[in-house]
């Protein structure tokens, strides 16, 4: 029976390193896909063998007892003592860069034992070493790298993030005993993401923070293997099924002074309106348009750009909103008052026309000047000329310009 252990790599390990590295495979599922250079790879292993932080392991399988009766990772046990180096093969490699208690996680299986279970043995056997001070590990794939995924995923990986250039899965060091909590983040902005990622450090020993960009990942089966405490969207574009907010705390996050607001594109619809400042509402989901019971409400001001705005919004629902509803768990209460809905503006609405006046257009201008919405614009014979980055003083605005030629 083939028995697999784990020892430190040393650079005697340079030139087989190496080689792995520079598997065709191994390149076309790697974030910088070009060959390594030998002098590359031998600078890149001094360094590592050199970092306290950095632990680089061999797996090898001792090919003295070997029976053809089982299959792959039938036959797999783990031992300490290394075999004799005549019956020794090296079959993979397993790296892991810790720092703050979150170890990045690598590993690569020599391409005559891929598919036989070595992977999945090689990186549970790390997550269980003492001594390491890790408390997280953390991977991050190629979307298109499903093999990999799944042998993540067999060692209790989660998926926490799933954007177009990498899938990032986290899973508890392995020999931990605390369970934590689930909540997780929708969102599709980039600075949300970022606020999510401080959240996974502010909140690891009490909660798993687990990050959803995409409609797609937003399923009761994947719900059903995570069991949230609570799903948070402060950013998200897409209605929300009752299969996820019939079962589970779904809680949004809405720019108005609810009841006042429901509906759609309600930054631009209180900016046209004159208003300069508003009430960020978070919300219970229900079958409603933004008529969710209310968990509570902060001040927001209305002066900059859409992305200040958002930024700002984010910001208080991360720093305050999210926060106390963790620590106070409330109970929300039912919206008072007349309810006013706002109809989504539609992209051609941000033309500007000849009868505005100058602060009109300033504010047409900053309040369509962010990640993902048409700027504001005027048009020219076969020109759209649109506007961003614009300042407005002395009753003069001053803006950016971009040309672009009409579809």
């Amino acid at each position: 029976m083939e028995r697999i252990f784990l020892r430190k790599a040393t650079l005697e390990d340079a030139e087989l390193l190496f080689s792995w590295a520079n598997d065709m495979d191994v390149r076309r599922n790697a974030f910088q896909q070009q060959d390594i250079m030998w002098e590359e790879h031998a600078a890149w292993m001094h360094k590592k063998l050199g970092d306290e932080n950095c632990h680089i392991y061999i797996a090898r399988i001792d090919m003295t007892h070997v029976s053809d009766e089982l299959e792959g990772a039938e036959r797999i046990h783990i031992f300490d003592s290394p075999p004799t180096v005549a019956s020794e093969r090296p079959i993979g490699q397993v790296r892991l860069d810790v720092k703050d208690g979150r170890a990045e996680i690598d590993y690569s299986i020599d391409v005559q034992y891929r598919g036989k279970g070595y992977g999945t043995v090689m990186l549970n056997q790390v997550m269980q070493l003492p001594g390491l001070g890790v408390r997280t590990f953390v991977a991050k794939v190629k979307p298109g790298n499903l093999a990999s995924v799944r042998v993540f995923e067999k060692c209790g990986f989660i998926k926490r993030l799933e954007c177009e250039d990498y899938i990032e899965l986290e899973a508890p060091y392995k020999n931990g005993t605390a369970t934590r909590e689930r909540i997780v983040i929708c969102t599709q902005k980039s600075w949300n993401i970022q606020y999510a990622e401080q959240m996974k450090e502010q909140y690891r020993d009490r909660y798993d923070v687990i990050v959803m960009t995409k409609k797609e990942q937003l399923t009761p089966e994947i719900l059903q293997d995570i069991k949230p405490r609570y799903l948070f969207f402060p950013h998200w574009s897409y209605l929300i099924p009752e299969s996820v907010y019939g079962p589970y705390t779904c809680v949004v996050f809405h720019m108005t002074d609810l009841p006042f607001g429901r509906g759609g594109s309600p930054l631009q619809n209180l900016i046209v309106r004159g208003y300069t400042r508003t009430k960020l509402s978070a919300i219970r989901v229900d079958a409603g348009l933004d008529t969710g019971d209310i968990y509570g409400k902060e001040e927001l001001e209305l002066d900059g750009t859409a992305d200040d705005i958002l930024r700002r919004a984010s910001g208080l629902i991360f720093t305050r909103m999210i926060p106390w509803i963790l620590e106070q768990n409330p109970k929300p209460v039912p919206q008072q008052g007349a309810p006013v809905t706002f109809r989504r503006r539609k992209p051609e609405e941000g033309k500007l026309l000849p009868e505005m006046d100058e602060k009109t257009i300033y504010d047409y201008i900053r309040m369509l000047d962010g990640e993902g919405y048409p700027n504001a614009y005027v048009e020219m014979g076969d020109y759209r000329i649109r506007f961003h980055g614009a300042s407005y003083e002395n009753g003069i605005v001053e803006a950016k310009v971009r040309f672009e030629r009409k579809q």
